[in-house]
C-alpha cells in the first residue's frame, strides 16, 4: 500500500521505531521505577487503525522516545520560531556544571535551576532590563570517568546579556571550566530543541565508537523527572511541548478502507491482507546502530 507521498511519514517513523527498539528493551530489563513508562514506549505507535483515508495511532509521549521527540521537536521549533526571529542578536550560551556521580545528579540539576533563578533575580534587583532567552537542560554520561555531565544550552538575545549570565555563573561555580562556558553566534537557533540527552556515549578516551549504556541512561531519565527541559524566560512565551496521546493523519492517496496495521519487526502489517504501511527497509547501518548497547552495571 505504501507510496512515496503521504505515507512517507510512516516510512520515517518505522525507521525510528526499528532503531530504538533494542535500547527500549534494554531499559525495560534494567528494572527501574521507570519500567512501566519504558513499557509504554515499547508499544508507542504499535498499532495503526485505518478508517477511510484516516490513520490513527497512540503515542507514549515520553522524553526518551525518538518517535515522540520528533513530534515534540517540531512543536518547539514552530512555537518558538517567531520569538527567536524577533531577537536583535541571538547567541548560543553554554553553561556547565562540574561532573557528578549518579547519586548526586538530581541534586545537581536542582542546584543548577536554583542558581540560574538567583541570577535572574539579581538582575531584577539591580534594576536592569530583563534578559530574553530560552534555556535547555541537557545531560551526558562519561563512561571513562563513570560520571554525569549536566549542563545548560541557551539562546540569549544579545552577547552582552550572555556574558552577564556567564560571569554570574562562574562566580557561583568557579570549579566550572571557564573555557567551557561558551558564547557564539546562533547561526541555526532551532538546533537548541533537538535533544536533552544523547542516547549514546563515546566508549573511551579518544574513542570514535559510541555505545548506549542502559543503566546510566536510566539514571539520567530518573534524575530529570519533574523538571522542565525547555524553559523560556525574560518575557518569552512558553510553548506547550506535550505530545497528544492520540493522533490522526489523513492521507488522500490512501485507498479508503477499514484496516488495522500491527507493528512487526520493522513495519506495520495488515495481517488480513499482508500489506505493509511503510516503505522502510533496514540497512546495515540501521542494524549496526541497534547493536550499540553495552550493559555496564552501576558502580557503588
Amino acid at each position: 500500500m505504501a507510496t512515496d507521498n503521504g505515507f512517507s511519514v510512516y516510512t520515517k517513523r518505522a525507521k525510528v521505531k526499528f532503531i530504538q527498539a533494542p535500547l527500549i528493551d534494554a531499559l525495560i530489563s534494567v528494572d527501574s521505577k521507570l519500567k512501566p513508562q519504558y513499557l509504554q514506549t515499547k508499544y508507542c505507535s504499535q498499532n495503526i487503525k485505518q478508517e477511510g483515508n484516516t490513520f490513527t495511532t497512540l503515542y507514549c509521549g515520553k522524553r526518551w522516545c525518538r518517535i515522540c521527540n520528533r513530534i515534540r521537536t517540531a512543536k518547539l521549533m514552530n512555537g518558538y520560531k517567531q520569538e527567536i526571529k524577533a531577537m536583535r542578536e541571538p547567541v548560543f550560551l553554554t553553561l556547565t556544571f562540574p561532573n557528578v556521580k549518579a547519586d548526586d545528579l538530581k541534586p545537581a540539576i536542582r542546584q543548577m535551576i536554583k542558581d540560574f533563578r538567583l541570577i535572574t533575580d539579581l538582575r531584577r534587583k539591580q534594576g536592569k532590563p530583563k534578559i530574553k532567552g530560552i534555556r535547555k537542560l541537557e545531560c551526558t554520561y562519561n563512561p571513562t570517568r563513570d560520571d554525569y555531565h549536566p549542563h545548560y544550552h541557551f539562546i540569549i538575545d544579545g552577547r552582552e546579556n550572555a556574558e552577564y549570565i556567564r560571569r554570574e555563573w562562574l562566580l557561583r561555580w568557579p570549579a566550572a571550566v571557564e573555557e567551557a562556558q561558551d558564547i557564539r553566534p546562533a547561526k541555526d537557533p532551532l538546533e537548541l530543541f533537538k535533544y536533552f540527552a544523547k542516547l549514546t556515549s563515546k566508549t573511551g578516551a579518544g574513542a570514535k565508537a559510541e555505545a548506549a549504556f542502559p543503566f546510566q541512561l536510566d539514571v539520567i531519565f530518573q534524575a530529570i523527572q519533574g523538571f522542565r527541559i525547555i524553559q523560556p524566560f525574560g518575557g518569552v512565551k512558553m510553548v506547550n511541548d506535550e505530545v497528544e496521546q492520540l493522533e490522526s493523519i489523513e492521507i488522500e492517496e490512501a485507498e479508503p478502507q477499514q484496516a488495522l496495521y500491527k507493528w512487526h519487526f520493522n513495519n506495520w502489517v495488515n495481517f488480513d491482507t499482508g500489506e505493509m504501511l511503510s516503505n522502510f527497509e533496514p540497512t546495515p547501518k540501521h542494524e549496526k546502530y541497534r547493536k550499540k548497547i553495552i550493559f555496564v552495571p552501576l558502580r557503588t
